[in-house]
């Protein structure tokens, strides 16, 4: 009994999903972490601008794709100002509180411009200003285009859909807003649903039966 409501209070707080990927006070969804990656200058820019862990190049699509906040690709604005579309094979969907985040790490002061495809259109492009996005307090130690390692603080740009009119996104085109030229952009997924009160209420009533009962 007190496994399988534990096992409920995960579910509840992680919205359905065995594990997440926490980034300070954000739990990010590791099934909509992006599947694809779209490259507007063919990759050449990624081949030389890349973040990575590890010296490097993570490749097309790892650079910008899967569950972990180990790569991106840095400066982006100078040169052919590339643009990364971003797909997911898990629609990222319009639930409790904020839905999408984008992660960079502050090595600059840059917007992001972002555009969401739902299924049958793509929105306007959005300017998100540096000043918007939240300190995580976690840092990475990136190499950059083999050199480094260099250490950045990750921030978040968090978007509620419904702000937005859609209710779900299946594509993300990124690039850097147009006062901006060193964006350092690491990831963009979804976000687990923040729990509503009602909901933390039941499981907290139940666990403090469990914990009666136990007594």
């Amino acid at each position: 009994m007190k496994k399988l409501l534990l096992a409920s209070f995960a579910m509840v707080v992680g919205g359905g999903s065995s594990f997440a990927l926490t980034l300070g006070s954000f739990d990010f969804n590791p099934y909509q972490m992006g599947d694809s990656l779209i490259e507007s200058d063919g990759g050449t820019f990624r081949a030389v601008n890349y973040l990575n862990m590890v010296p490097g190049d993570p490749g097309n699509p790892g650079a910008l794709t899967g569950a972990n906040f180990d790569t991106g690709i840095a400066n982006i604005g100078y040169g052919s100002t590339p643009i990364y579309t971003i797909g997911y094979n898990n629609p990222i969907l319009d639930l409790a509180g904020d839905d999408f985040g984008i992660v960079v790490a502050r090595y600059s002061e840059d917007d992001v411009q972002v555009e969401l495809y739902d299924g049958s259109a793509w929105t306007q492009a959005y300017i998100l200003p540096f000043q918007s996005a939240y300190a995580t307090g976690e840092h990475r130690n990136y190499y950059y285009n083999g050199y480094g390692q260099t250490d950045s603080e990750l921030f978040v740009h968090a978007l509620n859909l419904s702000d937005l009119g859609i209710s779900q996104v299946q594509a993300a085109r990124i690039t850097v807003g147009p006062n901006s030229g060193q964006l350092d952009l690491v990831r963009a997924g979804g976000l687990n649903p923040v729990p509503e009160p009602a909901t933390m209420l039941v499981v907290g009533l139940g666990l403090a039966a469990l914990a009666r009962r136990r007594r």
